[in-house]
């Protein structure tokens, strides 16, 4: 053998190209740099779609803090006066009880503010009731919550049942009132009304229906 033949075995094992004569050569990626601009197309198609998806609940969630807290998004308006029950009996007076339209403002937050007007000593009087919105649906409290206000809907539309429970000069005190969008009486309301009297232990008698107006002017009887 001489030196040629010796110098061609001397280097007949020696890697070529990363591999050794005779053996393939191992990619030191699966990935070949013909893959790469597609993956990356892939990672921003995947961050766009999240992006999106994100965007979405972003949206939703706006949707749902805009939104009424409950479905008494169009209790605002004027009420009339339809029928009052209450623990005392109102029946033993000499005239019977006028009411004037009470009107009903929505505030931010979910609360209530109810425009009230009476006749009382021939004269007329305003008061507002400030209905504080608590954590249970159509439950409210009023006067530093020493009263809770229920607002109960009917099965007629239009006509809904207001009872409130408190303290008065140190007595429990409870009180209801059937309310509707007209002045106009509903016998289906009113026998709605009868029956949810009876169910919170309201005698009967003490249920009135009393004289509607449209205004109050002082001075008038």
């Amino acid at each position: 053998m001489d030196r040629r033949d010796m110098a061609s075995a001397k280097w007949a094992h020696v890697p070529v190209h990363g591999g050794y004569k005779g053996h393939p050569v191992r990619s030191q990626s699966t990935l070949c740099p013909g893959d790469l601009p597609c993956v990356r197309a892939q990672c921003l198609e995947m961050k766009s779609l999240l992006l999106t998806i994100l965007l979405l609940g972003l949206v939703a969630v706006l949707k749902a803090q805009e939104a009424p807290p409950d479905d008494l998004e169009d209790f605002s308006g004027i009420w009339y006066t339809q029928a009052m029950v209450s623990d005392r009996n109102h029946t033993d007076g000499k005239r019977p009880m006028k009411v004037f339209p009470m009107t009903v403002i929505a505030l931010e937050g979910g609360s209530l503010e109810a425009q009230l007007t009476f006749w009382d000593n021939g004269h007329c009087h305003m008061k507002k009731i400030l209905m504080h919105k608590t954590d249970e649906p159509h439950k409210y409290t009023a006067f530093k919550g020493k009263k809770t206000i229920y607002i109960q809907e009917t099965s007629v539309k239009g006509y809904y049942i207001l009872y409130c429970e408190g303290q008065r000069h140190g007595r429990s005190h409870r009180k209801g009132k059937l309310i509707g969008t007209n002045s106009e009486k509903n016998p289906e309301a009113m026998e709605e009304f009868k029956k949810f009297a009876m169910s919170k232990g309201f005698r009967e008698e003490n249920i009135i229906v009393p004289e509607q107006l449209d205004q109050c002017v002082s001075g008038s009887n």
